[in-house]
Parts: structure tokens; C-alpha cells; sequence
């Protein structure tokens, strides 16, 4: 919010000039005093009998003319010619006089005449029509700086101020153009006033009010499924302190304290956030803090990459597919325990890219004994990795490259849900049927048939004797 008032009287009478007034060789000592900060427009008085007369300022805006001059003391003064009205004055003690005029815009001659002489001095002047100054602002908040731009009279001075106190001076060049660099700035709203001061006087000016934020920028943000991290970096106020807030609340480490950062003096700063349980587009709030004053708010979107998801199947052939969803537009690369790129027969990379879905259907023999890591990539960058349990190779001895050499039994695991390498449930597998023998069983199902075929035999033996007795 800001309003802007033109510190300017009448804008028809107003502008771009200095009315030079003459007047009559002076015999006083000391000239006199300028009327206000800033250049005077008095003329040199001529002295005729102790009375000289001349100008002190010229009020363009309001056409108001100051005239000084001496005279015996308590002499009168009448001013008339090309005025408004006459005005009559007289010297104090010291035989000084002042007066004003108001004449119109343009060029006039205003006659000074002594009550005690008769002597007449004639002043030239000119009233100019003021364009009204104009003055840009551009705030930086994160050096507390203003750049303040403006336009007026030519070679006038210029005072900026805050209402109060004098933030900087400066006189405008030859095209009227100025410029001034406040610093040191603090946190608020702060009225700017522009005056410009020549012909020995105010004449016209600018005020505005401004608000200076310390808005923080955010100049990188990303997101890693390896790290689990947000890392976001920019640049705000020096010596602030940047708090994080989402759509929860306060953004929280694992500690469960709110996480802050403090903006070193170069006014750079870099945090990492953890990365949301849900959602794809993160919208964090980044707020500056000073002291215990909130001075800015800045949010910042940033796209968290889908989780790498997969399931491992064995077909009917003998072949293993692995499949699962992840970052459109990613790779999935298949890599062994230690960190080795899985090849195809023909020297490949065992790769795929990322659309809905991605798969791979891969022999069972080009695979490791065990597990395969899928690692997922989103523009060359890592964007997390699963570990796939592959069902046993056939006949129980080791597969693919790099593995358990011959006669080496290779490891195996039984079927259990996939997980990431962060530890969360990516999915569910299918595994093949592992091989485990049932010998234990089968030996007790054949000694209990046995048995029983035995009391068989017995039984018919003794129905064959009870037969032979009758």
C-alpha cells in the first residue's frame, strides 16, 4: 500500500527556472540571509543613499517573490509595479527590510521606491510554471537498501527524508535527473519525502510511503528419494533467522523441534527439510524472523519425485519379471549387491525407462543368486533404489555374473515383502518355490505303513488257525 502526494502549490504557477532580479549598488556589509535550505536567488543590491533592494527567493508555485533590501531606520518601503497588490514595509533598527510580493506566472518588473528618497529601484523577475517532480523507488529488503529515482528543476538540491530525519541529500543534473541510495533501512513501513529547494526556496517536492519487507529468496529447491531430504538455498536479510512452514504447520527435524536457519551475513542460507509422507507438489512457506518480528513470507513449490515401487514374478519359462511404477520420465537401472551394472548378453546395461509403469524381463541365469538392486534415476540424478529378492536359480547352484562361483551353494530367501534400502514397503513378490526338502515326513508316513500292512498279516493268520481248529 502506498499514497503519493505531490508537495507542489498551485500547478499553474510552477517550474524549470531562476527569475534573476537586479537592484542598485548596496552599501551594506552583509548580504542577506538565505530564506531556506538550498541555492538563494538574491540579487547583487545597488546602493543609492543607503537604499538597495533586491531578491532573496522566488516561491514559483504560489508566484510568491521575498525581496530584501536596507533603508534609513524605520525608513519606509513601498514595493508595487507588475504585483498582485502593493505592500509597504520599513527598516528595523538595523535599517534592514523585507518584504513579499505575489506576482503571476511570467516575467515582471517589481519597483522598490524609498518613503524617505524618493529613489526608485525597478527588479526583474519571472514566476516559472512548475512541472510537478516525480520520484521511482526501487526497495531492496534483502540489503535494507533504497534506490530512489526522480526528475524536477535543473541543477535544484534535493533533501530526502523520512518525515524526521535527513536520509540524503543531492543536486539534480542538467536534464533535472536525480538519484539517491539510502541504506541501513530497517523493517516497516517508512514515509519518503522529496523536496526540491532553488531560487533560495522550496519549490515543490514528493511524498510517499513505502513498505520494506524481508521477503526471503529462494534461488534452488529439489527434491531427492535418496536423501528423503528437501534441500532448498537462496539469499535474505543478513543476521535474519528463516523458519519453515507447511500445510501441517511448522516444518519439524527429528528431534521434533521446528527447524530454523540463520541467514549468515553475505545473506546466504541453505536448509534441508524432510521429504513429505504424501503428496507430489510440496509447497513449503519460508518466513523471516528479526527478533521477534515476522518481516517476510516467501513460498516455495517444489516437485517431490514418485517412490521407486517394485515386484518380482517368475514366468512360466523360466524367465524373472521385474516391474513396479516411479518418476515418469526416469530410468531404472538394474545393479548387483556390490554396486555392478547387470548386463544382457549382448553387453547392454539391464535398463528401462519410466512411463506409467516400467518393466524388465530378464533370464534367470543373466541375474545374480539372490537380489538385484533397481536404481532409480530422474535427469541423471539418484532417485532412490529398491532391493529385489529373485527366486532361486535352477538346480540350486549360484546365477549370473560376478556371483558364487561353481559348487559354491549361493544364498536364498524365503518370500517376504519388498523394501526400499530406506526400509519402506515398496511391494509385494512372488517368489518361485525355494526347493526346501520334506524328507522328515516322508520317512514317518513310510514306517506307519509299514506297520500297518504287518497287523494285516497278522490278523489273517490267526483267522486261517481259527478255521483249522472247527
Amino acid at each position: 500500500m502506498r499514497t503519493t502526494h505531490h508537495v507542489l502549490v498551485p500547478a499553474a504557477l510552477g517550474a524549470l527556472a531562476l527569475g534573476l532580479l537586479t537592484a542598485v549598488p548596496a552599501a551594506a556589509t552583509t548580504p542577506p540571509p538565505s530564506a531556506s535550505p538550498g541555492r538563494t536567488a538574491a540579487s547583487t543590491p545597488d546602493v543609492v543613499d543607503g537604499f538597495t533592494a533586491g531578491v532573496r527567493s522566488i516561491d514559483h508555485g504560489r508566484g510568491v517573490v521575498t525581496l530584501v533590501g536596507t533603508v534609513p531606520p524605520g525608513a519606509g518601503v513601498e514595493l508595487g509595479g507588475d504585483v498582485v497588490a502593493p505592500v509597504r514595509t520599513e527598516g528595523d533598527a538595523d535599517g534592514r527590510w523585507e518584504a513579499q510580493v505575489q506576482v503571476r506566472h511570467g516575467k515582471h518588473v517589481v519597483r522598490a521606491t524609498s518613503a524617505v528618497s524618493g529613489q526608485v529601484i525597478d527588479i526583474p523577475v519571472e514566476a516559472l510554471v512548475l512541472v510537478p517532480p516525480t520520484m521511482s523507488v526501487r526497495i531492496d529488503g534483502i540489503s535494507r537498501t533504497m534506490t530512489i529515482d526522480g526528475k524536477g528543476h535543473p541543477g535544484a538540491h534535493w533533501v530526502v527524508s523520512d518525515g524526521a530525519h535527513v536520509l540524503a541529500e543531492t543536486d539534480a543534473r542538467d536534464d533535472g535527473t536525480w538519484q539517491v541510495v539510502v541504506t541501513g533501512l530497517a523493517f516497516g513501513r517508512l514515509p519518503i519525502e522529496a523536496a526540491q529547494y532553488f531560487d533560495g526556496t522550496l519549490n515543490g517536492g514528493v511524498d510517499d510511503e513505502y513498505v520494506v519487507r524481508g521477503d526471503a529468496v529462494v534461488e534452488h529447491a529439489s527434491a531427492s528419494r535418496e536423501t528423503d531430504l528437501v534441500s532448498l538455498r537462496g539469499r535474505a536479510p543478513a543476521g535474519t533467522t528463516l523458519a519453515f512452514v507447511d500445510a501441517d504447520g511448522p516444518v519439524t527435524g527429528a528431534d521434533g523441534a521446528p527447524i530454523t536457519t540463520r541467514v549468515a551475513a553475505d545473506t546466504t542460507w541453505h536448509v534441508e527439510l524432510p521429504v513429505p509422507a504424501a503428496g507430489r507438489l510440496y509447497r513449503v512457506t519460508v518466513v523471516t524472523v528479526d527478533g521477534d518480528d515476522e518481516v517476510g513470507r516467501t513460498e516455495a513449490r517444489v516437485t517431490v519425485p514418485t517412490a521407486l515401487t517394485g515386484t518380482v514374478e517368475e514366468l512360466p519359462d523360466g524367465r524373472v519379471r521385474l516391474s513396479g511404477t516411479g518418476e515418469p520420465g526416469g530410468t531404472v537401472t538394474l545393479e548387483s549387491d556390490g554396486g555392478d551394472t547387470l548386463v544382457d548378453a549382448h553387453g547392454a546395461p539391464l535398463r528401462t525407462d519410466i512411463g506409467r509403469r516400467w518393466e524388465l524381463v530378464v533370464p534367470r541365469d543373466a541375474l545374480p543368486a539372490t537380489e538385484v538392486v533397481a536404481h532409480q534415476r530422474v535427469r541423471d540424478v539418484e532417485q532412490g533404489a529398491l532391493h529385489l529378492v529373485l527366486p532361486k536359480a535352477p538346480g540350486g547352484g549360484s546365477a549370473g555374473r560376478g556371483e558364487a562361483g561353481a559348487g559354491q551353494e549361493a544364498r536364498h530367501r524365503t518370500a517376504a515383502p519388498l523394501r526400499a534400502a530406506t526400509g519402506h514397503r515398496a511391494g509385494d513378490g512372488r517368489l518361485a518355490y525355494t526347493g526346501a526338502e520334506l524328507t522328515g515326513g516322508v520317512t514317518t508316513a513310510a514306517a506307519l505303513l509299514a506297520a500297518g500292512l504287518g497287523l494285516l498279516q497278522l490278523r489273517r493268520a490267526a483267522r486261517r488257525r481259527a478255521a483249522d481248529r472247527g
